[in-house]
């Protein structure tokens, strides 16, 4: 591969195919590929090309899907289906010879509904990304386009615990994972945590990750496996042996003898379960610092943010990162750090890495949080000892 540096419209000389991410909403190349009559895809219109000719299956949903797509491709690769993954965290795809393919798939710009995999996992549906839906009613039409479009010959793996994917209707045979007594496939409570199924408990599985949320998202993605033939044994021993993924709770070194970890977490319900996962590692205080994602999710999801950090003892809060986003509300990081009990607002990084400098030490645990590039200021602060 060819890497250029910077915008040319003779990038497109003598190509085949353009392939563009849906955050570019112009540029001389994709211009020029148009006039000159070169083929144009967008990512989303591109890997639904991909699962259209696969074995494919498509993890969707609000949150987890990042963690299941790499949990079901580390599965299925251990167990010896040599998978191509394309997991969206940015570090864990991997590129297999055979014809499965396991996919995150996205339905942030309703997207979703160009997919037609065989199989799919769908985690959970949430009202999120206001900059294109209204209500979770808009998100809810666009996960049952997405279900009705599977295949009799398919399994869609439904999350037991969540009403809105439970309640999916599709032509594919339905299975149910998830704490919740009613699923097909139930997890239960504790580490290591067993897996039922069919009235019998199939055996225990010893996950590294902490987090109630991750060993939902284990189940899903060992029903997925079981259903495709993969032994329980080599599901455990999968799991057991997953490395994690990137940007999720992901241990980065040390500051002032803290342990200090980096999340994704960027939405209400994501913030919420990576504070009870961080509060199952030993600490003396849990020390937050979140960047806010978007002005649109701010300025929806306000009261839900202001409510999702109880299981921190204190919160830095620094500017949104906006994402090109316009900010015609005039909502503010301050606001929502006003709203926090024990919350502060400290606006840019280097007043952040300042208050930790006065506030971390030995025995408490810092998290860095959000979408955007708060990931920076921890790589920062775990080189300094």
């Amino acid at each position: 591969m060819r890497i250029y540096i910077g915008h040319d419209p003779e990038h497109v000389l003598f190509q085949d195919l353009l392939v563009y991410t849906g955050a570019i909403k112009s540029s001389p190349e994709l211009d020029a590929a148009r006039a000159m009559g070169v083929k144009v895809l967008s990512r989303a219109e591109m890997l639904a090309e991909l699962i259209a000719e696969s074995d494919s299956i498509a993890i969707a949903g609000s949150a987890g899907k990042t963690t299941v797509t790499h949990m079901t491709g580390h599965i299925l690769t251990e167990a010896g289906f040599d998978p191509t993954v394309l997991v969206g965290d940015g570090s864990s795809a991997r590129a297999g010879r055979s014809r499965w393919l396991v996919a995150e798939v996205d339905e942030s710009d309703g997207s979703l509904v160009l997919h037609h995999p065989k199989h799919a996992i769908v985690t959970n549906i949430e009202f999120d990304h206001p900059d294109h839906f209204k209500d979770v009613e808009g998100v809810q039409e666009v996960f049952a386009e997405f279900a009705s479009g599977l295949t009799p010959d398919g399994v869609a793996v439904l999350c037991a615990d969540d009403d809105r994917a439970r309640g999916l209707q599709t032509p594919a045979r339905r299975v149910t994972y998830g704490f919740s007594e009613a699923a097909d496939y139930r997890c239960g409570e504790g580490r290591p945590f067993a897996i039922h199924h069919a009235g019998r408990e199939l055996g225990l599985v010893n996950l590294r990750q902490p987090g109630r949320h991750n060993v939902q998202n284990a189940t899903g993605a060992a029903a997925m496996a079981l259903e495709l033939g993969v032994s329980f044994a080599d599901v455990a021993g999968a799991l057991e042996r997953f490395p994690g993924a990137r940007r999720r709770l992901e241990y980065l070194g040390i500051f002032q003898g803290a342990p200090v970890y980096d999340d994704y977490a960027h939405h209400p319900t994501k913030v919420r379960a990576t504070l009870q996962a961080a509060r199952e590692l030993r600490h003396r205080r849990l020390i937050v610092v979140f960047q806010p994602h978007r002005y649109s999710r701010l300025a929806a999801l306000l009261q839900d943010f202001s409510r999702s950090f109880t299981g921190a003892d204190r919160v830095l809060v620094v500017d949104v990162y906006s994402a090109g986003e316009d900010n015609p509300t005039g909502i503010q990081a301050r606001d929502l750090a006003d709203l926090i009990p024990n919350g502060t607002y400290v606006g840019s990084f280097q007043n952040a890495r300042e208050n930790l400098e006065g506030l971390v030490g030995p025995g408490d645990v810092l998290l860095l949080m959000g979408a955007g590039d708060i990931r920076k200021l921890g790589d920062e602060l775990a080189q300094k000892f």
